[in-house]
């Protein structure tokens, strides 16, 4: 073990002689701290850490009024023309209180005269959404009473007798101011009997006497509506009977299409 002999001295050495502690590095016992007061004159020149003019929430980052969020506060006006723009039906041209005085007009052909047998009314106010929606209702109401006639036939038969109609109505008419859709409003407006009927055939067959009577009535009821109105646009009320001879045929066309 002469490797190891001297192994004992140096655990002696390192415990003795590795770490000094001496309290009188500390400071003495009886060391008294003195501090000082500064005052406002000694605290020192901090104005370089002033705040600086893009740190301040009032001021604009952007110069010119390149960025500004105040213009549409300031400037009411901006939505001026958003605020006046017409609604969105007026705009479509569809006005549902002229559909509806149209539609009572039909409905009831034994009125008094009013606006609507104006003849500058109907030449001038002559819209054709109701008739584009009775059209589509006509032909719903056929595809779904499982005809096999519906929205082609429809429309085939309506611009054929919007065509043949006004022809007939320029031919007739002494002013000369009639239009192809003041016609075809006319005719489309009319319609609304029929087109109750096509409803009414959803739940019931129309083959019956009872269908029969129904029919009839229906296409009377339109062609009164239609003569009426067209003898008041062309200015012709003794040619009343002359025009009601082609709404009927055309209305009975339209019936037939429903009852078979």
């Amino acid at each position: 073990m002469a490797g190891y002999a001297g192994q004992e001295d140096y655990w002696a050495q390192s415990s003795q002689s590795q770490y000094n502690f001496d309290a009188a590095g500390f400071g003495q016992p009886n060391q008294q701290f003195e501090f000082q007061n500064y005052g406002e004159q000694q605290g020192g020149d901090y104005s370089q850490y002033a705040p600086k003019s893009y740190l301040d929430p009032t001021q604009h980052a952007y110069p010119n009024d390149v960025y500004n969020l105040d213009n549409y506060g300031k400037d009411p006006a901006a939505f001026g023309e958003e605020e006046d723009e017409p609604p969105l039906l007026e705009e479509l041209g569809i006005d549902p209180d002229r559909i509806l005085q149209k539609i009572l007009a039909v409905l009831n052909p034994f009125h008094r005269r009013g606006q609507i047998d104006d003849a500058n009314y109907l030449l001038q106010d002559s819209d054709l959404a109701g008739p584009v929606a009775f059209c589509l209702a006509l032909a719903a109401f056929l595809l779904l009473a499982g005809s096999k006639a519906h929205f082609g036939y429809v429309y085939g038969l309506a611009v054929t007798s919007c065509i043949m109609m006004y022809i007939l109505q320029t031919l007739m008419s002494s002013t000369g101011n009639i239009t192809i859709a003041s016609v075809a409003s006319v005719l489309g407006y009319c319609l609304l009997p029929v087109v109750a009927l096509a409803g009414l055939s959803i739940f019931t067959t129309l083959r019956g006497p009872i269908g029969l009577l129904l029919a009839s009535v229906a296409v009377g009821w339109a062609t009164l509506s239609a003569s009426r109105l067209f003898s008041a646009m062309s200015g012709e009320e003794k040619q009343r009977l002359l025009i009601a001879y082609p709404c009927l045929l055309l209305y009975g066309v339209f019936t037939l299409i429903v009852i078979f």
